[in-house]
């Protein structure tokens, strides 16, 4: 399946760095599951709004900076939080950002008691 950012996943992806900008913009057709970017850069006020809801840990994020994404699986015609997609989604992150040459970082990763796989980020 050939797979290609939606209006709102443009618009977001626009708010970021270019070279992360690139890397979604290479994945969205490499994936073989189906992706929205969900944010792109955020502001100080929705920062700690997120910490105050529970859902960041840091008022040091990089989508403060517009060095981070937000991507959630598209599958069923809904958002899918189903680990296996996150994985898929990883792939064609990672081989996007290899091919390019760009480094990047997957909350995915994250073992210290916060993973978060929606979230990606330039290292």
């Amino acid at each position: 399946m050939n797979y290609s950012l939606g209006e709102a996943s443009n618009r977001e992806v626009r708010t970021v760095l270019e070279p992360l900008a690139r890397v979604v913009r290479v994945a969205i057709t490499l994936t073989d599951v189906d992706f929205s970017v969900v944010e792109g850069i955020r502001s100080e006020e929705q920062q700690r709004k997120n910490i105050k809801d529970g859902v960041s840990w840091t008022m040091d994020s990089k989508h403060l900076t517009g060095q981070a994404v937000d991507i959630y699986p598209w599958a069923n015609n809904k958002t899918s939080h189903d680990p296996e997609h996150y994985k898929r989604v990883a792939k064609a992150m990672f081989a996007a950002a290899q091919q390019l040459k760009i480094e990047i970082e997957w909350g995915g990763f994250w073992k210290d008691m916060r993973e978060d796989c929606p979230h990606w980020e330039l290292s």
